[in-house]
């Protein structure tokens, strides 16, 4: 049984080697160049807060303000969620959400766009230039050890000025057991507010409510524990 399971692996291994060099061959290098131009990101639209794959908690300081999308080819998808902002601060309150999804076809998996976010999502040197270029003239403070809501652990940064705190948080879901189907690859979720005073909590408080909702792409993951 081993040696036939070997022999059937080998024969799959061969016949898709076999389809990738035919769809490079009768593609050609037009058809090539032709298929990447039609990966790039579409123009953004506004879309429904309940067409959104993600719920948030209601919250009086940072309420839905509007929501937009948009396509980079088939693979990934990008929504952008404007959130209420009770500061004078420059800079808008936002949840930015990227659902990447497997290619459904060969063809789609050899011609894929650049992923739209990097992996890991933050260095130190890109989380550096950020916080400054979001949060200047405030005293930025990236914190010591991760915090944890529903769907796994996630990073954050906080920065404070006399009268108003802020914080970035950012998060990569590639957990397949418990929340993503199969066909979903990865969840990047980066969320950035500010608020009048020093209350972190409560600033973070949405991030940490958050639900993914779309039943036909994100399943909903249960209550993890030591929240």
């Amino acid at each position: 049984m081993a040696v036939m399971q070997m022999y059937r692996t080998a024969g799959r291994t061969a016949l898709w080697a076999a389809l990738a060099a035919a769809t490079l061959l009768t593609s050609g290098c037009a058809g090539w160049v032709r298929d990447n131009l039609t990966q790039s990101a579409t123009p953004w639209r506004r879309i429904q807060p309940a067409a959104l794959p993600v719920t948030l908690p209601d919250s009086r300081d940072f309420p839905i303000v509007a929501a937009r999308m948009r396509d980079t080819g088939t693979v990934y998808k990008t929504y952008n969620v404007a959130l209420g902002n009770p500061t004078s601060l420059a800079g808008e309150n936002r949840l930015t959400v990227d659902v990447q999804t497997l290619p459904d076809s060969l063809f789609g998996a050899l011609v894929q766009p650049p992923r739209v976010f990097p992996v890991p999502l933050y260095t130190m040197e890109t989380l550096t230039v950020t916080t400054r270029r979001e949060f200047p003239d405030m005293k930025v403070k990236v914190a010591d050890g991760a915090r944890r809501n529903r769907y796994g652990d996630y990073d954050y940064a906080t920065a404070q000025d006399a009268v108003n705190s802020c914080v970035l948080a950012w998060q990569l879901i590639t957990d397949h057991k418990r929340m993503l189907p199969e066909r979903i690859e990865a969840v990047r979720l980066e969320y950035r507010v500010c608020g009048v005073g020093s209350d972190i909590r409560a600033l973070l408080a949405p991030f940490d409510g958050l639900t993914l909702t779309l039943p036909e792409t994100i399943l909903e993951a249960q209550d993890l524990g030591g929240l």
